[in-house]
């Protein structure tokens, strides 16, 4: 009987520390939950400007960090061929469809289907034949080595 006492406490001693370790991890995790990056200045359209002057509706976690890693070749991006529909996108989103591709691109097993669809969350009249040319220059001129 003694045993099986003992067995029991060891198990709920156990259990409890477990508790204690969980519970200690996930007070870490909140605290560091702010993260800031960069405010990176790029040459865009001859200026200078950062990701928020860029795009004013609102430069996400996501987006921000793109513009930090890839930003400095917009202005090369913006003078490649984006085919007819990308002629009649303005600057900024074309410069946002191709810091997305960059982005879609560098997730391993991530496609132009999964760009297509980033995509059309902003663009949802653009066609997979008119987003082509941004997925395309964005992997070439963009970000090549995503």
């Amino acid at each position: 009987m003694s045993r099986i006492l003992v067995a029991v406490l060891i198990v709920a001693a156990m259990f409890g520390g477990g508790v204690l370790v969980v519970r200690a991890m996930s007070d870490v995790s909140s605290t560091n939950a702010t993260r800031s990056l960069e405010q990176r200045a790029v040459p865009f359209d001859g200026r200078t400007v950062t990701c928020a002057e860029l795009f004013p509706g609102g430069c996400t976690f996501d987006l921000q960090l793109a513009f930090d890693r890839w930003g400095g070749h917009l202005e090369v991006f913006g003078a490649t061929d984006l085919g007819p529909w990308g002629r009649g996108v303005s600057r900024p989103e074309a410069a946002k469809l191709g810091l997305e591709a960059c982005e879609t691109s560098s997730v391993p097993g991530e496609t132009f289907l999964e760009f297509s669809e980033q995509a059309r969350i902003d663009h949802p009249e653009a066609s997979s034949p008119q987003l082509f040319p941004f997925w395309d220059q964005a992997r070439r001129v963009l970000c090549p080595s995503a």
